[in-house]
């Protein structure tokens, strides 16, 4: 009875370790250990902010107000806001008659209403362009509050990307004919290349049908073109690879790759599906957000201070 007690005590030791390790991994020197929420005193009030690109389309809306309920219940002690990113869209919206912040705007009312910290969590994929612009409003508008922190975008480590890929191979268009493909906005920045590693990591986790392309940047359609060719695939089921999906043929990107696609003589189909209409892609984001609520980022100089001397 002693020995299994003390093997088990080893085995609960082990696994302990391991998580540690894991989570060790996960943080990496980017993060440090620090609940927001230890650090408020009475009469303080917290926040979290969904920042999304955002759309004037209301299947769109409705796709991200899902988003946001999700954060609800994951949070329910906590106030939850939403915010567009896309100056041009809160326009379009509120000419609908729909009351829309910009990011910048809403920070500032909620700095009016007494909140003094605030967790942002934005429906971004990558760590490119708009995460910079997030980031550079947030800088601007740090000194309303106490402390204000920013959520990871979809794909910020490894874990993610496996968490991605379990959620789009998991889901019915696996089981369809054909190769699958991943269209993307895509960018011109650096960041870009998180999409070829998505692929990358689908293939080797042997989703041999599963392909990525981006509109602006690489892959681009001529080289998914040349993959499919070269796999001989004569189907393809296109799966947007963004948060919101406009379900129709105003979808400009999908629309692009179809026609693209027909006239290399593929069959093509459109999953009319945004990332935010996948449940475990939400549940992603509830996850990012808790992380954020948990650790904290600290910059360059913080951490040539802590690990300069290992």
């Amino acid at each position: 009875m002693r020995r299994r007690g003390f093997l088990r005590m080893i085995i609960g030791l082990i696994a302990c370790l391991a998580c540690w390790h894991s989570l060790q991994a996960k943080v990496g020197r980017e993060f440090v250990a620090s609940d927001i929420r230890e650090s408020m005193q009475k009469g303080d009030k917290l926040a979290i902010l969904m920042v999304h690109f955002g759309s004037a389309y209301p299947e769109a809306r409705e796709s991200l107000e899902r988003m946001n309920e999700q954060v609800r219940q994951a949070f329910p002690q906590v106030e939850v806001r939403q915010a567009y990113s896309a100056r041009s869209i809160v326009n379009r919206v509120r000419r609908q008659g729909i009351w829309i912040e910009h990011t910048a705007d809403a920070l500032i009312s909620l700095k009016k209403e007494g909140y003094t910290h605030v967790v942002v969590q934005p429906s971004i994929v990558i760590e490119g362009v708009e995460m910079e612009a997030l980031r550079r409003d947030v800088e601007l508008r740090k000194g309303l509050f106490k402390e204000i922190r920013i959520g990871n975008p979809l794909l910020y480590d490894d874990t993610d990307y496996e968490a991605v890929i379990k959620a789009l191979t998991g889901s019915s268009v696996a089981s369809r004919s054909g190769a699958k493909l991943l269209i993307a906005n895509g960018t011109y920045h650096a960041s870009n290349a998180a999409y070829a590693k998505l692929g990358y990591m689908l293939q080797l986790s042997g989703h041999k049908d599963y392909f990525v392309g981006t509109r602006e940047g690489f892959p681009t359609l001529e080289t998914v073109i040349g993959q499919l060719q070269a796999s001989k695939y004569k189907q393809v089921t296109l799966l947007p690879f963004m948060f919101v999906l406009i379900k129709s043929n105003e979808n400009r990107v999908s629309a692009s790759w179809r026609e693209g696609l027909e006239k290399a003589g593929f069959k093509v189909s459109l999953e009319a599906k945004g990332l935010s209409d996948y449940e475990a892609i939400r549940r992603l984001l509830v996850e990012h957000l808790q992380f954020a609520f948990a650790y904290k980022r600290i910059s360059v100089n913080e951490r040539k201070e802590m690990f300069g001397r290992f």
